[in-house]
């Protein structure tokens, strides 16, 4: 249970305390094993959000690109999400998220489609927002009740993909919902300098983007999307971050760009935590946030 006065938890606090006395990564490791290694960490928690939110898993193809369909027991026919998974752009899949993505279906009795978009630095930009891109305007043209979510680099990825949308006059999404998402990649903000995340350092911020972006402008909206184009017909949209968070400020920036254009924009910043919080269930945080999540999804559908 949450205090009343939203003060962090006794068990985010032991697990914020444990995540920060923890030992870093080695800063060597071939992407092979880092990949391998993140799949093992969540393999427990994606297993058992299998399990307690009941959903199917399915491999399918949609445009072309592989995905993880999302299938809860009370899926309602109309209705879709495309969620787009983090990992910096570099490591992580859809199995990864299933924490987030098995509750989010389960309580929006939502199908929900995610893409396993190409990694960097094999398929660096555009090649993720390509596959993200072609996938969600398959569902798009298949249902007008589509969702489009996604934490850390798959925030980027779900605004890099509105901007895409916009620009080509496509059909958009009825809602958008971004967990910590990395909005500018050219600059890590004051939260960022100030590297109070113990769930992800700042030295590893500028490798990725250099890997990710691979040469191009990181101001480009495709790459960095608070830079882009916002206003009225913006999908409403939550984002969600802790006062920990690496990109906290990004959050805070990108709420103010798009609030500034009149666009419909929620900003929840949790107290104490950090980066993605919503990826340990054991955290009531993480539950309250993504319930806060679904709650405004499902206002706009």
């Amino acid at each position: 249970m949450l205090g009343r006065a939203a003060k962090l938890s006794d068990a985010a606090r032991a697990f914020m305390d444990a995540a920060e006395a923890a030992p870093p990564p080695p800063d060597d490791l071939p992407i092979e094993e880092l990949r391998r290694l993140t799949r093992t960490a969540y393999a427990k928690a994606a297993k058992e959000a299998v399990i307690e939110h009941k959903v199917a898993l399915r491999e399918i193809d949609v445009a072309s690109v592989p995905c993880l369909q999302i299938i809860p027991p009370n899926a309602k026919n109309a209705r879709v999400m495309v969620y787009v998974f983090g990992g910096g752009f570099m490591v992580g899949s859809p199995f990864e998220d299933l924490p987030i993505s098995a509750f989010l279906a389960a309580r929006l009795g939502c199908t929900i489609i995610c893409p396993n978009y190409r990694l960097a630095p094999e398929h660096p930009f555009p090649a993720a927002l390509d596959d993200v891109e072609a996938v969600a305007c398959e569902i798009l043209q298949g249902s007008d009740d589509v969702l489009l979510a996604g934490e850390s680099a798959g925030g980027n990825l779900t605004l890099a993909l509105y901007q895409r949308l916009r620009a080509k006059n496509l059909p958009l999404p009825k809602a958008m919902a971004t967990l910590s998402p990395v909005v500018d990649q050219s600059d890590i903000g004051d939260s960022g300098r100030a590297d109070r995340d113990p769930l992800l350092a700042a030295k590893y911020v500028s490798d990725v983007a250099i890997a990710y972006a691979s040469g191009h402008d990181l101001t480009d909206p495709e790459i960095s999307p608070i830079f882009g184009t916002y206003g009225p017909e913006t999908p409403p949209t939550i984002i969600t971050t802790g006062s920990r968070d690496l990109f906290l400020s990004n959050c805070i920036r990108q709420e103010r760009v798009m609030r500034d254009a009149n666009a419909q924009v929620t900003l929840r910043v949790w107290e104490g935590l950090g980066h993605v919080f919503e990826f340990y269930p054991e955290l009531p945080e993480a539950l309250a946030s993504l319930t806060e999540v679904a709650e405004f999804l499902e206002n706009h559908l």
